[in-house]
């Protein structure tokens, strides 16, 4: 009977662990770290060359085609204000509302995503700065600053362009 009671309690434990983890995506741009649940992000590919969109804000690099989608393509840097962009991959992403004109949008980064099992305990926030509604929350994670993108509010800025 001691065996099962402490099987069970190890069980209890292991769930209250996995509830406290979220499994994120360390994905690095030019400058900045951005930190993403991995559920956010549909896929990583090669970069390719977006389409231009007409009267567009600087953050709007263009369209792409991704799985037979037209899925519009920001610079999370000159978003946040920095001067360079990543040019090197384009991580597509899911939105959040389900809207079926925006089902994705993508984001240009620098490098390949690393995964972080991140516990809630471990993310310190720290202050902000930054002038722009496109970072929900900038975190001291594992001695680094990482910002989190506000997922949301980028869908928004981008449905109300009605251009893409």
């Amino acid at each position: 009977m001691a065996n099962l009671t402490t099987e069970g309690s190890r069980k209890g434990i292991s769930s209250a662990r996995s509830k406290d983890t979220l499994h994120c995506l360390l994905i690095p741009l030019q400058g900045v770290k951005i930190l993403l649940p991995n559920t956010a992000v549909a896929e990583v590919i090669a970069y390719v060359t977006p389409e231009p969109v007409e009267n567009a804000p600087d953050w709007l690099l263009g369209n792409i085609i991704w799985r037979d989608e037209k899925v519009p393509l920001l610079s999370f840097e000159l978003l946040v204000g920095k001067q360079e962009r990543s040019v090197q991959r384009i991580a597509v992403l899911n939105t959040l509302n389900g809207n079926p004109d925006l089902p994705y949008m993508a984001l240009s980064i620098q490098g390949i995503p690393q995964l972080r099992l991140i516990q809630e305990a471990g993310i310190v926030v720290t202050e902000m700065d930054s002038k722009t509604d496109a970072v929900s929350a900038s975190i001291d994670f594992a001695g680094e600053s990482v910002l989190i993108p506000d997922l949301d509010n980028l869908e928004q800025e981008l449905l109300a362009l009605n251009s893409i």
